[in-house]
């Protein structure tokens, strides 16, 4: 059943009557008059019952759904979603997959927001056709919209879909955003350049560094230019592999490893071969997670801090702020290096 709503419109206020509609809809879900699932009048019948135009109550209705209060069924109307009226925040996430170290960015996102808003994730898992169509259904129903791009030649026109000035990025796609938009990313070419000269000192303890790298898309071909960068001015000799497995292996090789099912390769064949870590082969893995601490007596890795990402970006949405962040990256040292 559609109820109704009253509104007493103040003309000598200067509160425009888009706002008065918000605040009545608000104060009726706080007194009880409209609950969760409710149906409320549509655009047409606010239009008629109070002489307004058509934009003004869409303004209204746009902004209540932008920050989940209600939701709109094609065909059949507008709904109260949420009774929880305090929330400044409805924010989508839109990630390309979970992690392990995806999940504690999330989970750092999600605590500082939630005083002051609410999130919905979800993933394209690299799929065009799957990005475009989370990002063409989401536009009008959030406030922030926090995307991890896909490398994709579309992406930038899909995401123009969105208001401009409510689109953050996250993680990946500095370079090709950076102009754009307020991010919190990773530098992964200027990073892993850093972290290896920071730690020319270990980096001098072998006769070859590999990066083990499966394609050179996207941001993983910017790791590989920080990392061919430092090989060359270091110098020391270097290879850029995709396929571990027919690469030859030699005593005296240092690692750095991206997928960690090539770490998995590379710690099978260090114990297959006796070759003793940190000497006779060394092994730098990406992304730190807590099994890393654990196996082979400890994989050295080298990491964003995704829990420090998640933080930085909710409390830019919180304070209202457009900031261009290059998050926190460091080696964890450990026995394997």
């Amino acid at each position: 059943m559609r109820k109704t709503i009253d509104i007493q419109f103040e003309d000598n206020l200067p509160i425009p009557k888009y706002r008065q509609i918000i605040d009545a809809i608000q104060q009726k879900i706080k007194a009880g008059d409209l609950k969760k699932g409710d149906k409320i009048p549509s655009l047409n019948q606010l239009c008629k019952q109070f002489g307004l135009s058509q934009d003004t109550v869409l303004m209204a209705y746009n902004e209540l759904k932008s920050k989940g209060i209600i939701t709109s069924q094609v065909g059949k109307g507008y709904y109260i979603q949420n009774e929880n009226t305090d929330f400044k925040h409805k924010v989508l996430l839109v990630f390309d997959r979970l992690t392990t170290y995806k999940e504690e960015l999330y989970d750092s996102f999600k605590e500082a927001l939630k005083k002051d808003g609410n999130e919905q994730i979800f993933f394209h898992h690299n799929n065009p056709k799957m990005f475009q169509t989370i990002i063409e259904g989401a536009v009008g129903e959030y406030s922030e919209y926090v995307i991890m791009p896909i490398d994709h030649p579309d992406a930038v026109g899909i995401i123009d879909k969105l208001p401009s000035n409510k689109i953050f990025i996250l993680d990946q796609g500095r370079k090709q955003y950076k102009e754009l938009y307020p991010y919190v990313c990773q530098d992964f070419e200027r990073d892993i350049y850093r972290i290896l000269k920071m730690n020319a000192l270990l980096v001098d303890k072998y006769q070859r560094m590999v990066l083990v790298i499966r394609h050179l898309k996207s941001h993983y071909k910017d790791i590989a230019t920080g990392f061919r960068d430092y090989c060359k001015q270091h110098p020391i000799d270097s290879e850029v592999v995709t396929d571990i497995k027919s690469f030859e292996i030699k005593p005296g090789d240092a690692f750095v490893v991206v997928d960690d099912r090539d770490l998995e390769f590379l710690v099978r064949y260090s114990i297959e071969e006796h070759l003793v870590f940190g000497s006779e082969m060394g092994i730098v893995s990406y992304n730190e997670a807590p099994l890393k601490g654990i196996v082979a007596s400890g994989i050295t890795t080298i990491s964003t801090d995704f829990a420090q990402m998640g933080k930085s970006m909710a409390e830019m949405i919180l304070n209202h702020q457009k900031l261009k962040i290059d998050n926190p990256f460091l080696l964890n040292k450990r026995a394997s290096f």
